[in-house]
């Protein structure tokens, strides 16, 4: 299976800085505190779901759950399934409306 097919649009660090105006060194820096949800693609190259940026940055509350779901590809399905527990809403949405003490809550329950 493709990752685009169970994670959505990705893309990686060249097209973000080109197309968001996210540079490399910015991009990189997320991922290592984890702000940003990275998925491996291959060996060692790394792509990025889309709908976690706003406005070229990680949607709000995206470290919280990275804290709690440390696997980041668990972490991003997580993010965009229907959530019981949120009253079948999905996480990234969630999160891309500033509702993200709900969302955290959850993600902790579920470590």
């Amino acid at each position: 299976m493709l990752i685009e097919d169970w994670a959505g649009e990705v893309a990686g660090s060249t097209y973000l800085e080109e197309k968001f105006r996210i540079p490399r060194s910015t991009l990189h820096r997320w991922q290592r505190r984890g702000e940003v949800v990275a998925l491996r693609k291959g060996g060692r190259k790394h792509v990025f779901p889309l709908a976690q940026f706003i406005d070229g940055r990680p949607a709000p509350g995206i470290s919280e759950v990275l804290a709690a779901i440390t696997n980041p590809r668990l972490a991003w399905f997580w993010l965009t399934h229907p959530c019981p527990k949120l009253d079948g809403r999905i996480p990234i949405e969630m999160l891309r409306e500033d509702v993200i003490e709900d969302v955290a809550r959850v993600a902790r329950s579920l470590s």
